[in-house]
């Protein structure tokens, strides 16, 4: 009678810690996803501050220097100063 009062006992052991990994596996693997996720976003939002950083960098040096307020005029809006004359040449392949 002890014997099989042992056995009981282990049975029911071994279900309760079969059930309790099944309860707890799906736990921990959603944890490892969340973990892995944030781990990403915070290098999204790392990159995206640097990047802000950098920006905010360019607009102060383009608020207070003249000499690249007036070479992005004239890359971009192809302005002159009087009497210059701008030349436009073609990118096309010469076969």
């Amino acid at each position: 009678m002890k014997k099989f009062l042992q056995i009981i006992f282990i049975a029911l052991l071994a279900a309760l810690a079969a059930i309790s990994v099944a309860l707890i596996f799906p736990a921990f693997h959603k944890y490892k996803t969340m973990k892995t996720r944030q781990q990403e976003v915070t290098e999204e939002l790392n990159k995206h501050k640097n990047q802000c950083i950098q920006l905010r960098r360019e607009l102060h040096s383009l608020e207070n220097n003249t000499k690249k307020i007036e070479k992005i005029a004239r890359e971009k809006f192809n302005y002159c100063k009087p009497k210059e004359k701008i030349y436009k040449f073609n990118k096309e392949k010469i076969d």
